[in-house]
């Protein structure tokens, strides 16, 4: 080699080491700098997974695809495991028979989740120095069962078939509409009717409910304000338009602002908005969901519409009372099969000081300010629960369904609704809305099958409870009159 090549060489060879260094010093420093801004596992602790980004830690795949990461993470650390997302630590407990240790935890708490989402999402900070929060969800418990849900029940029949029989895409011999939108239309419409009274859905509230919708992950999760203005001021509008009641409301209701009456409007607005988003935003797409799996399958098509012929005969096109839609016990279970593979929801509870959290995987420390997580969706693709867990089928959920973990029975398979004394109080309105739903459309319209794949999710709500559509579907439709 000639002594130029020579210098050549030795240059380089510095050069590579200088980068191999640098290379080095980097990578020790972004170890360093994750360790300290994402922590580490303690002695005691469940193992931590801290991400690959700092602070952000795993937020960008939890939002991408939770139950994927959730079920990755099971394999390699166990059942109890703790994420570190965008600033938090989130201790996973995927055991359904641990579920209970989580809920009956005197020091895991409930209501600070709760009370931050109505900061973020509701802007309403320290409720709690308003209202008594748990006088008004104990009503709500009351009057949402019983004697109260028929009477709900039956106005929402009524108010779906009357708004159906007035809708252009449903006139007529046949046609052809948008599934997701016209459910959006009608149950929006009909409920909001139902529940607050009549005179209260004003013109363009539907258009900012959407638009709140639409940005409420990003609320909840306190993102910049400035990426949320227009989610801000439709919660504006919405409080000012539902701070007083209607004409002829929901018994419900009407408790309800008896006990928030003394609120100032702009305050008691933001509570009912904070209602009506309960009501709507993971009803829509439930039946969404509903529709679309039975339309996808001719058996299970002709197997709902048998039910609502025996069950219902000429009343399908009638408003149906309570009776009516609890025997309906083939509609029920395809309602519940689309909850469960269209739940995203976590079940969250707040440690509020350090917690030993027994387990039958061991006993785990676990921080104060911690969340623990119920994440139900783990469960409800959990081949060893659900036989053909990605599958919809439309008899699973029937009278004496028996589910089991570990060859032991487990009251947790399914929990779309949360667990414990927190379940949502209006799920059994839920599932009859879902019901009056299938029952309206296909007791009195005939459909083309949906020949194509369902879409997808749209995860970005990920945590929040039932997964809206991807893109809609375009169904073609006949009137049954007219399709013998």
């Amino acid at each position: 080699m000639s002594a130029a090549g020579s210098r050549d060489h030795a240059v380089l060879n510095r050069r590579a080491k200088l980068f191999a260094a640098a290379t080095g010093a980097a990578t020790v420093a972004y170890t360093a700098g994750m360790r300290w801004v994402n922590g580490q596992q303690r002695r005691g602790e469940p193992p931590l997974v801290p991400g690959s980004l700092p602070f952000l830690g795993a937020a960008l795949t939890f939002g991408r695809d939770a139950l994927s990461l959730l079920q990755e993470c099971r394999r390699e650390h166990g059942d109890v495991f703790t994420l570190y997302v965008a600033g938090r630590r989130m201790t996973f407990v995927c055991d359904t028979q641990s579920y209970l240790s989580v809920l009956r935890s005197e020091t895991l708490k409930f209501e600070p989740f709760t009370d931050q989402v109505m900061e973020r999402a509701f802007d309403y900070p320290c409720i709690r120095d308003d209202l008594d929060v748990e006088t008004i969800d104990s009503m709500a418990r009351r009057r949402l069962k019983g004697p109260d849900l028929a009477d709900i029940s039956a106005g929402m029949s009524a108010e779906v078939l009357r708004l159906l029989e007035q809708d252009p895409r449903v006139q007529g011999a046949s046609g052809e509409f948008d599934l997701y939108r016209l459910i959006w239309d009608v149950v929006f419409a009909a409920g909001t009717r139902v529940i607050f009274g009549d005179g209260v859905l004003e013109s363009g509230a539907a258009q900012e409910f959407q638009d709140f919708d639409e940005k409420f992950a990003m609320l909840v999760a306190g993102l910049p304000r400035v990426t949320t203005r227009k989610a801000r001021g439709a919660l504006r509008s919405l409080a000012d338009t539902f701070a007083e009641i209607g004409a002829e409301p929901s018994a419900w209701m009407r408790d309800r602002q008896s006990l928030i009456g003394g609120l100032p409007a702009s305050k008691r607005g933001r509570t009912q908005v904070a209602v009506l988003w309960a009501t709507h935003a993971n009803t829509i797409p439930s039946i969404f969901w509903t529709v679309a799996h039975v339309l996808s399958s001719k058996e299970a098509t002709a197997a709902v519409v048998g039910e609502i012929e025996e069950k219902l005969g000429d009343a399908a096109g009638k408003p149906l009372s309570r009776g009516q839609l609890d025997g309906l016990h083939l509609i029920d279970s395809a309602a519940r099969e689309a909850l469960r593979l269209g739940a995203g929801s976590l079940i969250v509870r707040k440690a509020v000081e350090p917690t030993q959290l027994e387990t039958r995987s061991g006993t785990w420390s676990i921080r104060e300010g911690d969340q623990v997580c119920l994440a139900p969706q783990l469960t409800h693709y959990d081949p060893e629960v659900f036989e053909r867990p990605e599958e919809f089928v439309i008899d699973r959920f029937m009278k004496g369904a028996r589910f089991e973990v570990d060859g032991e029975r487990t009251a947790f398979a399914f929990a779309p609704f949360g667990a414990g004394k927190h379940t949502c109080p209006g799920r059994f309105f839920a599932i009859n809305e879902i019901k009056t739903m299938v029952v309206s459309l296909l007791g009195q319209l005939r459909f083309d099958p949906i020949s194509e794949p369902l879409p997808g999710f749209q995860r970005g709500r990920s945590g929040l409870g039932i997964f809206p559509p991807e893109r809609d579907l375009r169904l073609r439709w006949t009137r049954r009159s007219d399709a013998k």
